[in-house]
């Protein structure tokens, strides 16, 4: 005979979040509930919409910056334009730069002008060389338009930090009012205790009672 499923039933599982919405409500009318319940409730349910909105804040963002990003991209790619320079010495290793990295003089033509500069090769180029460059519209060396792997990369990085900047503060504010519901019904149920204890342990002494022992 199979083993009976200890896995909650859907319906029960749920009925957590669904009591907690009801007491965020204040539909909950279970004489058992108390105000401190019926706070955390709403605590709980204001967290995770925060944390729902922190997330779509983040992905608005990320998309945000990466349309700005393509945009510059496009713009940048319309002034750069592939072009190949020619060695005119041995390569020459630069401080500050890997031991495989170098930079070597070298020529290129760009509409029928010769433009001279130092291009990055790997070390040991020799002269003659051909290396394949990027320029501007003047001629001049310049950096290519990064890719689109690139830019969503870097859009996706600074989403992650929005998200994390945005979840250190709720966290914090879910904290703090979570300490202050906890002092405050500490100090209610030391309130009822009073109330309550004589008559539970069957004393007539506490004060304001008006008995004796």
């Amino acid at each position: 005979m199979p083993a009976a499923s200890t896995s909650p039933r859907p319906s029960e599982a749920g009925r957590p979040v669904l009591r907690h919405l009801r007491r965020a409500a204040g539909l909950d009318r279970n004489p058992l509930c108390r105000t401190a319940d019926r706070a955390r409730s709403r605590l709980l349910v204001g967290a995770v919409l925060l944390a729902v909105l922190s997330v779509a804040a983040a992905l608005v963002t990320a998309q945000v910056l990466l349309h700005d990003m393509w945009a510059d991209a496009r713009r940048t790619a319309e002034h750069r334009h592939p072009a190949t320079a020619t060695t005119l010495a041995a390569a020459v290793g630069t401080p500050g730069r890997p031991l495989d990295a170098a930079g070597a003089p070298a020529t290129w033509a760009v509409a029928g002008a010769e433009r001279t500069g130092t291009v990055a090769v790997p070390s040991g180029t020799p002269p003659g060389t051909k290396v394949p460059i990027w320029v501007d519209d003047t001629g001049a060396l310049a950096e290519p338009a990064p890719p689109d792997s690139q830019l969503a990369v870097s859009a996706a990085s600074y989403g992650l930090m929005a998200l994390a900047a945005a979840a250190t503060v709720s966290t914090a504010v879910v904290v703090a009012r979570r300490s202050v519901l906890d002092h405050r019904a500490a100090d209610a149920w030391e309130d009822d205790w009073k109330l309550v204890e004589p008559r539970w342990s069957g004393r007539t002494d506490h004060p304001g009672t008006g008995g004796e022992r």
